[in-house]
């Protein structure tokens, strides 16, 4: 009796410590959510009694353990703190609400109107309502203020933003992979080697203001496909498409699955598009056909972790390029990418991603479709392969800032010739007894070693004041590994070039009320000789007849620019606009060279070629605007524009491939499951040209569009569109006049085309 009343109370007395014990521990979760809309805020910094966690995806930490009382505090980039100090635990879910603080980071995501975009950074999701499959990037960049493009036929659409082409534009996608084309010709850069419906979302970095990317002299196009961890279980797309103008058609389909730990995805399309007419009936030799198909397989053991493999193939057909000497045959290009990224690893140190990728480009062109094919058969087989990777920390010095650091490196290397079997006398015409076969050296077999370092830092002065800053440094190595006997004798034997770059920016990004904000930002970007401009080897890669020989020899260009936006937001409407000013230096360019006879057909004219060479100055300088006004919750308006003016001051003529003043004005009505966009564009007559360059005045023009949708079932979406429905006859300023064809003419647009796209998510 006496053993058991002396266990009961020990019992009893191990009961009251536990009691007492659970008084003073929390035994809970927490919850870090916006004050204003209620939602959760991930990887927060949460501080309790001296020791730091971070928030889940969630926005959600743990509690369970901690002595009482107990002191909270969160914070996290763009909101105020919040602090909570509890003395019991009574509740299974602790809150933490904090106030919101505008920070301008380096994107802004907007959706629906794509009228709404920020000047020096924007993000274009890819989720609006898609009428007609576009035939690539290009055509999804197309209207975006101070874009146009670069057509020699009707696929590879060669970006152009303000006066900034090829490589002064630095276009990657997931954030460094790159894919450089293999043609000198540009007949298949890095837009086609990326499947539209596989993009999510496009980031814009008007100028050098980004130095997280590559050498960034113009610009950089982001192109992000998705590297989040799908949702568990089933999921996937297929589409159907038509285009009555050139009698097209499109399939597309994709299908993933996710454990939440582990997943993967698949995706593939083909497309055969046709010849198209133009406003008058004449038919552009335009026709391709493409195929490709996309595997990635994830891995995210938690929430803080994510390993991700990509592989990547496209191919292209028969592509005609009215535009260019030649056409393609076939194209292929395999993509490989390797992604890892861990967050939440100390208060100071929020995150890291590597990257690692590989691209191969094997490209074949010929003139078999061609006239001068009785004279001379033509096949150039050409290959680019480009190495890379990419470190980056993620660094969070106080509770008001966010400081990048990142190490990249990437090498592209370049191989491939001409082969020309001649089998008529080229004066007189008359058959050859024996064809005379000769081989021409195109890329000379070089490379370019790129290997850089980069910071960029971020701070949230005030409520209403935010400061960015970058600096980066490119170590540049090039050479030749097989220069042409020719070439070595205009510039000897060839060195490794070496140049070392220096790139900066800064901003500030001031929110002057609730309606407008301010900002201003200045920038140097310099970018080294691409393998054209240095190794090409008397190779037609212009938009001129002439031959064209590098410069192994040339400096690094640099873009100094000052942009200042401004931005205005009401309950219905809102409104923005930004002028730019850029001041080119040591501008890489090609000129006549009078002691550099042709190589080829001597007796053709020209008779002489371009030699590419630096200039002292150029410039450029302009305006881009956009504004939407809402009428109800149905019906909207909308115009944006852009203009570009741009002069080479050296020679005293505006640069050549520069867009004309441009605007769009369009209404909008969605209702429910259905829409309707009806868009006119105005495009003014284009008489700054370059003579040196052979270019004309281009007429202005304008054309209208009508686009409708509508989901017609859960997950099915039916889109229709007529474009240009007036049929109207034009072209574009920087569409190439026609080569080496039968008759003499200029790549017009499209004449009035009706398409249907049938598209199916589950």
């Amino acid at each position: 009796m006496k053993r058991t009343i002396i266990s009961t109370l020990a019992m009893l007395c191990l009961a009251l410590s536990s009691l007492s014990a659970q008084n003073h521990q929390c035994n809970c979760r927490g919850q870090v959510i916006d004050q204003n809309t209620q939602q959760p805020i991930p990887y927060a910094v949460v501080e309790v009694n001296g020791t730091y966690q971070y928030t889940d995806e969630k926005g959600q930490f743990e509690l369970s353990g901690h002595e009482m009382p107990m002191q909270l505090c969160a914070s996290q980039m763009g909101y105020g703190k919040a602090h909570k100090e509890m003395t019991s635990c009574s509740q299974t879910m602790v809150f933490l609400a904090l106030p919101p603080k505008p920070l301008e980071l380096s994107t802004i995501t907007v959706e629906g109107d794509r009228g709404a975009s920020t000047p020096l950074s924007t993000v274009v999701q890819d989720n609006a309502q898609l009428v007609s499959q576009p035939v690539d990037i290009g055509d999804l960049l197309r209207e975006q203020p101070g874009f146009g493009l670069i057509k020699r036929g009707g696929y590879a659409l060669d970006p152009v933003f303000r006066s900034f082409k090829a490589e002064q534009l630095n276009i990657i996608y997931d954030g460094g992979v790159q894919v450089v084309h293999a043609c000198p010709g540009r007949m298949d850069p890095i837009s086609t080697h990326v499947n539209p419906s596989e993009i999510k979302a496009l980031e814009i970095v008007k100028g050098p203001f980004s130095v997280r990317h590559g050498q960034t002299m113009g610009g950089v196009v982001n192109i992000v496909t998705d590297d989040q961890a799908p949702a568990p279980g089933w999921g996937g797309f297929a589409e159907v498409g038509y285009e009555s103008n050139g009698d097209s058609r499109l399939t597309q389909a994709g299908l993933e699955y996710s454990t939440g730990i582990a997943d993967f995805s698949v995706s593939g399309g083909w497309k055969d598009f046709g010849n198209y007419q133009s406003g008058d009936g004449t038919t552009i030799p335009s026709a391709f056909r493409a195929y490709d198909y996309s595997l990635s397989a994830g891995l995210s053991p938690n929430a803080n972790q994510r390993l991700q493999a990509s592989w990547r193939q496209s191919f292209g057909r028969d592509i005609l390029h009215a535009g260019l000497m030649m056409d393609t045959d076939s194209d292929d290009a395999s993509v490989f990418s390797l992604d890892y990224k861990v967050q939440n690893l100390s208060p100071k140190l929020y995150g890291l991603t590597a990257k690692a990728y590989g691209s191969q480009v094997d490209h074949v062109m010929s003139n078999a479709r061609r006239p001068n094919f009785m004279m001379v058969e033509a096949v150039a087989t050409v290959q680019s392969q480009t190495l890379g990777g990419k470190v980056e920390a993620n660094w969070l010095p106080g509770a008001k800032s966010i400081l990048y650091t990142g190490l990249d490196y990437r090498r592209i290397s370049r191989s491939g010739e001409r082969v020309r079997t001649i089998k008529r006398h080229m004066m007189t015409g008359e058959p050859l007894p024996q064809p005379m076969v000769s081989t021409d050296p195109i890329w000379q077999d070089a490379y370019i070693n790129d290997v850089g370092a980069y910071a960029e830092y971020r701070l949230l002065i005030s409520d209403r004041l935010s400061w960015n800053s970058g600096l980066r440094l490119d170590w540049v190595n090039a050479n030749s590994n097989a220069p042409a006997p020719g070439f070595t004798e205009q510039y000897g034997l060839l060195d490794a070039q070496n140049d070392l770059n220096l790139s900066l920016n800064s901003s500030l990004h001031a929110q002057l009320s609730d309606e407008w904000s301010l900002q201003l930002a200045i920038g140097r970007g310099t970018r080294s000789a691409n393998m054209i401009e240095r190794y090409i080897y008397h190779f037609n890669v212009g938009v001129d007849p002439f031959e064209y020989l590098g410069n192994p020899n040339l400096k690094p260009e640099a873009n100094h620019q000052a942009e200042l936006s401004v931005r205005c937001e009401g309950e219905r409407w809102q409104a923005g606009g930004n002028v730019f000013y850029s001041l080119l230096t040591d501008y890489i360019t090609a000129a006549v060279d009078s002691t550099l006879p042709r190589k080829y057909m001597p007796m053709s004219e020209p008779r002489f070629a371009r030699r590419f060479t630096n200039i002292d100055r150029a410039m450029q300088a302009g305006f881009e605007w956009d504004a939407a006004y809402r009428f109800n919750d149905q019906l909207s308006v909308y115009t944006l524009g852009a203009y570009t003016h741009a002069h080479n001051q050296d020679w005293d003529e505006p640069l050549a491939q520069v867009t004309p003043l441009e605007g769009s004005l369009g209404i909008k009505y969605q209702r429910g499951r259905w829409w309707a966009d009806l868009r006119s564009r105005f495009v003014a007559e284009q008489n700054r040209v370059s003579p040196t360059f052979g270019e004309t005045t281009t007429p202005g023009f304008q054309t209208y569009d009508l686009r409708m949708g509508a989901e017609v079932l859960p997950g099915l979406n039916l889109g229709f569109s007529v474009l240009n429905i007036l049929d109207a006859n034009y072209y574009e300023h920087l569409s190439w006049a026609y080569r080496n064809m039968p008759e003499q003419g200029i790549l017009y647009e499209p004449g009035r085309n009706f398409a249907l796209l049938l598209k199916y998510n589950f």
